[in-house]
């Protein structure tokens, strides 16, 4: 939200959720609690939530002219600052409602932009986020709630006869937006580089996804020891993290953390954050953490294949864990979601119960990856006696002529490194 009041400051919204034919009034409670949800995240007092019925989108203000007059009349019968809409607006359907209210009006994709760029907090993410929002801004210049102003920046003498203050803007976004996606460009490549080097010692590696705030960070902490920041706040993290976690069998394996997903996540978030999601595409398989306390559970995970989906990374292996088993009040739905995920692994990452069964679902799963293989190494080469160790499962070793003789289950990328060691 481009206003000239900043978010430090508390901001009054009214807000605003679209009812179409057939869509229950439930889902729309829902998407409305969400909404609540990721304004609260950005200090919003939140002063009236209404759900709003219409029989198909309306060009004007996505609403009819009538029940546009009466949200307006409300937002300023309650002196709030801001209508926030959980539907998409077009830059003219957002400008009319400027036009029409003297307010700020902003959808829930301006939400959301709004909350990666309070969360962004490596170079990485703020020039995503950064990314992001100049290509959200560029067809919505003519806004009246705008500080582009801010942004300028550019050398004196630079504006061409008669070129209009529109304009100007115009090529300030694009210059913007350009060395942006030069800067992204340069780090996407160290980003290659690092997992290059990753690769180099063949050890499997997961993604750790789902939907924002379902505990993923804290999954990852208790899993590797480590202290990924946890917050109970939407999208909490925005870069991945990387750690190793040990198995039981000696095998270890390197877990990512990753953005969480959302109901409606923005596309142009999903492409500008491609490079860090990148990680689920590249990774062996995948760990889906699910909310078990949160009653929309289900919605979530639906969301979060969706954007799998979008990824190309839906057909990768998954290993689906219900968290928060320790807040699950209602018995009779953690039973429901048992009896339709019998697969999945349900544990609390806060009390520790059943982290156990995940290490061993991670187990089950690499070796459903892996094949017996012959190695014959050289006796000298107890590194890659440690690198079969490290990443598969040793079956038998034996020591003869001046060779180790190793059959493991190992997975296709250490059998890929080890080609030449293979015995016939």
């Amino acid at each position: 939200m481009h206003t000239d009041t900043p978010y430090n400051d508390v901001v009054s919204a009214v807000l605003v959720t679209i009812q179409y034919p057939g869509v229950a009034t439930a889902i729309c409670e829902e998407h409305l609690e969400e909404l609540k949800g990721l304004v609260g995240t950005l200090d919003f007092e939140v002063r009236d939530a209404s759900i709003v019925k219409v029989a198909s989108p309306r060009p004007r203000y996505l609403v009819g002219s009538g029940k546009a007059e009466e949200i307006a009349s409300k937002a300023r019968d309650l002196s709030t600052e801001c209508i926030v809409f959980d539907d998409e607006l077009s830059p003219s359907q957002q400008r009319n409602w400027e036009q029409l209210t003297g307010l700020a009006v902003i959808d829930r994709h301006e939400v959301i932009l709004e909350i990666f760029a309070a969360r962004a907090s490596t170079r990485e993410a703020a020039l995503q986020v950064g990314l992001a929002r100049m290509e959200y801004s560029l067809p919505r210049l003519t806004r009246a709630w705008t500080h582009l102003s801010r942004q300028h920046g550019g050398a004196r003498g630079t504006r061409g006869e008669g070129e209009t203050q529109l304009e100007m803007d115009r090529r300030v976004v694009l210059r913007k937006i350009g060395r942006l996606k030069g800067e992204l460009e340069r780090m996407k490549g160290q980003r290659d580089l690092r997992r290059r080097r990753r690769a180099v010692r063949s050890l499997p590696v997961g993604s750790v996804v789902g939907y924002t705030n379902a505990g993923k960070s804290s999954l990852l902490n208790v899993l590797s020891g480590s202290n990924v920041l946890t917050e109970d706040k939407l999208f909490a993290t925005l870069d991945p993290t990387t750690r190793k976690v040990s198995l039981r069998d000696g095998r270890e394996v390197l877990l990512t953390d990753t953005v969480g997903f959302i109901r409606k996540l923005p596309h142009d978030l999903v492409m500008a954050f491609r490079s860090t999601l990148e990680e689920t595409v590249l990774s062996d398989f995948l760990i889906n953490v699910l909310d078990l306390s949160n009653s929309e559970v289900e919605e979530h995970q639906h969301a979060t294949l969706a954007v799998l989906e979008e990824l190309g990374a839906r057909d990768k292996p998954i290993i689906t864990v219900f968290n928060k088993i320790d807040r699950a009040h209602d018995t009779w739905y953690a039973n429901h979601l048992q009896e339709v995920h019998p697969d999945a692994v349900y544990v609390s990452a806060k009390t520790g119960q059943g982290m156990d069964d995940l290490i061993a679902a991670i187990a089950r799963l690499l070796s459903q990856d892996s094949r017996p293989l012959a190695f014959a190494l050289p006796s000298s080469r107890h590194d890659l006696l440690a690198l079969l160790h490290r990443t598969g499962t040793i079956l038998e070793t034996n020591y003869e002529d001046g060779h180790i003789l190793v059959s493991a289950q190992v997975p296709d990328r250490t059998r890929n490194l080890l080609a030449e060691y293979i015995a016939g």
